[in-house]
């Protein structure tokens, strides 16, 4: 299948290396000059779990900076920042249509919104993944805890084209499951990231380290409190009966994760703060909701963005 992958950072490296070990012709675009010279130069480079960092094996792969010379492909998957949303889908858009569906993997809200307003929303697919990594030098990538991914059309049919999407991933080692309701997936993980990402962030800490502290468990079930009380007030139906559980495990079975939150604020890069906290705070004040803990995240992770090291 011949796969266009808009975003070069850590689960694009993913991604990519798992698609092209099982056979698809994958071509990476990504705007960041390093990032991209690396991805030329060196391929992507994958860490396994659990191994030295000697231990990286290499998948040689096309990475340009956009997608205007492609003339045509199967599938473009969409694996970038909320904010690089619609500059990414605008550079791909000439390929999206009946035979080559859009596929958005991505924690955030608004991007399915975004992304109807360039391509018809026939032609778009969401997702979501537990898969995690960090994104090392030289176009490496080091494999986190986490697999499971979920695909699933808006309508919530299972069409043939989720279908044969859904056997590609499986056959090349990325673990998938077709659903019926991937938009109450996708509010699921927000809701439950977005009182994860933001903790970590200001406190520099692993994920598996919020559990740790009763304060840090308070704060986080207060910011899903306040996230499921928007989610129903908007009808969206939540997938998982219990999203304490799901913060839990995602905070014990990544105990040694550096979320991707905190990730960007070691690194100086801007965080997806706006479109997972950010959109919460948006979507209740539709609803006339008071969501205070979600406003002061926003708020403390805006003056970290902003303020460099030197300057703290």
């Amino acid at each position: 299948m011949r796969i266009v992958i808009l975003g070069g950072g850590a689960i694009g490296r993913l991604f990519g290396s798992f698609l092209i070990k099982g056979g698809n012709n994958v071509t990476l675009i990504e705007n960041n000059r390093i990032t991209l010279d690396a991805l030329q130069k060196h391929g992507i480079g994958l860490q396994p779990d659990n191994s030295s960092a000697e231990e990286v094996d290499r998948y040689p792969i096309t990475a340009l900076e956009s997608a205007d010379s492609i003339d045509a492909a199967d599938l473009v998957l969409v694996l970038v920042k909320s904010q690089a949303t619609l500059a990414a889908i605008k550079d791909a858009a000439h390929l999206i249509g009946n035979d080559c569906p859009l596929l958005s993997i991505q924690t955030g809200l608004g991007n399915l919104e975004i992304a109807s307003q360039i391509i018809p929303r026939e032609n778009i697919l969401m997702g979501i993944t537990f898969m995690s990594g960090t994104a090392l030098t030289e176009g490496k990538v080091s494999k986190g805890a986490g697999n499971k991914t979920y695909i699933g059309e808006i309508n919530g049919t299972f069409s043939s084209r989720l279908e044969k999407i859904n056997t590609m991933f499986n056959r090349c080692g990325i673990e998938t499951q077709m659903v019926k309701r991937i938009i109450g997936r996708l509010w699921c993980k927000v809701l439950t990231y977005s009182a994860i990402n933001p903790v970590s962030a200001i406190l520099q800490v692993p994920n598996g380290v919020l559990v740790s502290r009763m304060e840090s468990i308070t704060l986080m079930k207060r910011l899903l409190d306040e996230g499921q009380d928007v989610a129903r007030a908007h009808s969206i139906e939540l997938v998982y009966p219990d999203l304490y559980e799901l913060l839990f495990d995602a905070c014990e079975n990544r105990a040694n994760n550096l979320s991707a939150m905190l990730q960007d604020i070691l690194n100086e890069l801007p965080t997806e703060i706006d479109a997972q906290n950010g959109a919460i705070v948006r979507y209740a004040k539709e609803r006339n909701i008071s969501v205070p803990t979600h406003q002061t995240m926003v708020e403390l992770i805006k003056l970290q963005e902003c303020w460099k090291p030197e300057s703290r």
